[in-house]
């Protein structure tokens, strides 16, 4: 009887732990969809002025202690008020009315009206660039101007239900004169959250600042990701899953994996996060998947008892298959191509002077993580060479231009130029304008969106951009010679800039495999405990306007690589190049 009753305490238990679990998660869900409307989109003093990533996780830690809806709507307000007097939070059956006294001083002829816009965003972020956010009318002194025309009409109400008959309503805009926002906060519980946040300590609060962390970054691409129409996620199913692995992380590596399949979900090939205390070490060896086994493509130690074109069937004692299936989890790609070449090398990485174990061929064999080097992406040395007669070779990831513009005359009495395309070109793109017939005329395949509202709503247009002013057609004109690309799924960002001319303009025979389908500036954030979130923040589209994101450049004709190919030390790509060229 005891034992039974025991048994039933035990299940009672644990059903109460799950139902706080899931109460905990779905309260830090709530706060995740405040902080974001509230961060990006209200535009009062006090809110612009707080540290956010603080403000994360104290909020997290804070909203944690909840146990109520009730008590959830207080702490919001007790959290929020003090940044955003305007915004308010409520508990309602149906979406409640906003009373616009609270925003409209009376003397509203003497103020401003100010609102945020976003080119992009550049809030939080760590490099300066195309990017951008403003609060418009707020600092006049400046002459600012506002990034494009729209903007939102006053009585226009974020009104957002973040939660179970949760709501919140936070202004778009507020009237303004050159000392605050109105409403002016409460100072005295404005003073005392300002000395809150400056007490809290991350490394006394870590569980906090990991929340803290995947609310942040939920919340930049919430709002500011542009392919969210191209890419199939339930994103809100991966902010519940990444708060959830939150809890159970006890490490900053544990928490860089987290991270990693958060963002992973994403399908952004510029999608990575990096540890800054992490350094990344390999062994002497490379490998990829070919004709469905892994093959060691690249040895750099002679003294290994190894050879290219060998099959590693284990990994650490597990499958190979099976360990390259709890790497591409990790792994953020638009395509195919992208996604193994980065798990080829993410599959291989770890502490410097580690050990791997590896079953190839058959034996037992140990390898040692001591080479840095890891990323190679051009294994061809040669920067350009006359292959024979008439046929020449330029290897685009390591050529640079004055280097072409030296052989320039060579390359005009060729018949043929093979370009390797594969990797990322050394900042070669004006070769692209001897290929050209006439000046480039391809317009807006660059686009930024104009963000007023959140949630990718109502997006008010893009900012675009071309290389039109760039790419003039260039004597000598080499597009007389039959031109061949060799490309493959290492060819990202840059690189397909370039090749979307050869693709748009047809300016050559594409041979291998398709590209990464990732392109536009990337837009870089730190958020705390050193990690470094890395993403898209521009739309990029093929000349025509159709789709290039998870797309890439598609090769005209397919070259896939032999292990017989691999054992014999060939180039299968570069010789499909060479048997085009010739014809």
């Amino acid at each position: 009887m005891k034992k039974r009753l025991g048994l039933l305490s035990f299940f009672l238990l644990s059903i109460i732990s799950c139902r706080q679990d899931n109460q905990n998660i779905s309260n830090l869900e709530t706060f995740a969809k405040a902080y974001g409307y509230v961060k990006y989109f209200h535009p009062s003093d006090e809110a612009s002025s707080i540290d956010w990533d603080k403000f994360s996780a104290y909020g997290a830690q804070e909203i944690l202690k909840c146990r109520t809806n009730t008590q959830v709507i207080n702490t919001l307000n007790d959290l929020f008020n003090p940044i955003a007097p305007s915004v308010t939070f409520s508990l309602s059956d149906n979406s409640p009315a906003y009373d616009f006294k609270i925003i409209t001083p009376d003397n509203p002829l003497e103020y401003r009206i100010t609102f945020w816009q976003h080119l992009g965003t550049n809030i939080g972020m760590n490099m300066n660039g195309v990017y951008e956010s403003l609060r418009v009318n707020r600092n006049v002194t400046q002459n600012q101007k506002k990034l494009f025309d729209f903007q939102p009409e006053f009585t226009e109400i974020i009104t957002k239900e973040i939660g179970n008959h949760l709501y919140c309503q936070i202004p778009l805009s507020l009237y303004c004169n050159d000392k605050n926002t109105y409403p002016k906060a409460d100072s005295v519980p404005l003073k005392k959250l300002i000395k809150e946040l400056g007490a809290f300590n991350y490394d006394s609060n870590k569980s906090a600042m990991r929340l803290g962390n995947i609310i942040n970054v939920y919340n930049v691409m919430q709002h500011f990701y542009p392919y969210f129409d191209v890419v199939k996620v339930n994103w809100g199913k991966e902010l519940n899953i990444a708060l959830l692995k939150s809890f159970n992380d006890k490490s900053p590596e544990d928490h860089l994996q987290t991270l990693q399949r958060f963002t992973a979900s994403l399908h952004d090939g510029h999608g990575n996060v990096f540890l800054k205390t992490k350094e990344y070490y390999s062994p002497p060896i490379t490998w990829e998947w070919v004709e469905n086994k892994l093959v060691i493509t690249n040895i750099y130690d002679k003294t290994l008892d190894i050879h290219v074109g060998d099959t590693v069937t284990t990994i650490d004692g597990i499958n190979s298959k099976e360990y390259f299936e709890r790497i591409y989890p990790l792994v953020s790609a638009a395509t195919e191509g992208w996604l193994n070449y980065k798990a080829n090398f993410m599959s291989l990485t770890g502490d410097r002077n580690s050990k791997l174990k590896l079953t190839v061929n058959g034996k037992s064999i140990e390898l040692f993580r001591k080479r840095n080097d890891y990323r190679r992406i051009n294994e061809n040395e040669i920067r350009y060479k006359n292959i024979e007669d008439g046929i020449w070779y330029l290897n685009l990831d390591k050529i640079e231009m004055d280097t072409i513009n030296k052989i320039i005359p060579e390359l005009s009495k060729s018949r043929a130029i093979i370009c390797d395309a594969r990797g990322y070109p050394a900042g070669n793109h004006e070769l692209l304008m001897h290929f050209l017939k006439s000046d480039d005329t391809a317009k807006a395949w660059m686009q930024i969106p104009q963000i007023i509202y959140p949630d990718h709503e109502k997006i008010t247009g893009y900012a675009k951009y071309d290389w039109i002013d760039l790419m003039k057609a260039k004597e000598p004109y080499l597009g007389d010679k039959r031109i061949v690309y060799i490309i493959d799924g290492s060819a990202i960002s840059y690189a397909e800039s370039c090749l979307g001319f050869i693709e748009g303009y047809n300016l050559a025979i594409k041979v291998g495999q398709p590209t990464a389908g990732t392109n536009g500036n990337v837009n870089p954030f730190i958020i705390p405990g050193g990690y470094t979130i890395s993403w898209t923040g521009m739309k990029v589209v093929k000349h025509n306007g159709s789709r290039h994101h998870g797309v890439g450049i598609i090769p005209d004709i397919y070259v896939s690589k032999t292990i017989k190919g691999i054992k014999e030390h060939r180039d299968e790509f570069l010789e499909k190049a060479i048997e085009i060229a010739k014809k």
